[in-house]
């Protein structure tokens, strides 16, 4: 009997291994990276639209944008102004656990949005 294109079955099941490894290693990924790109948006956000407010209320705007955002670690809150040389600095470091199906890897964001004053 002749073998023909597409009539074995090894090339379906890789397909699907490859797709199921994409999707569990990826969806977690992307959960924490959406949610740095959304904190960094909120953190942009509070500086654009925060002429003449005080540093407690643009820190307190940004505690409640990551709040919004849900499920970012207790260094997400840590929001640090800088008024140095006519700017204005927003800046805040946290570590996000991107949980793999096998071993959690931790992930440290570093952000840091500024404008003149």
């Amino acid at each position: 009997m002749v073998m023909r294109r597409g009539s074995g079955s090894g090339g379906c099941l890789t397909l699907i291994a490859l797709a199921a490894a994409v999707i569990a290693f990826g969806v977690p990924a992307a959960k924490v990276y959406l949610r740095a790109y959304e904190y960094e948006d909120a953190m942009r956000q509070v500086i654009l639209y925060s002429k003449g407010e005080g540093d407690e209320g643009m820190q307190s705007r940004m505690r409640a944008s990551a709040d919004s955002i849900g499920e970012l670690p207790d260094g997400a809150y840590d929001i640090k102004v800088l008024r140095r040389d006519g700017m204005i600095r927003l800046s805040a470091t946290y570590t996000d656990t991107i949980m793999f199906p096998i071993v959690p890897r931790p992930v440290t964001h570093r952000f840091s949005v500024e404008r003149p004053e």
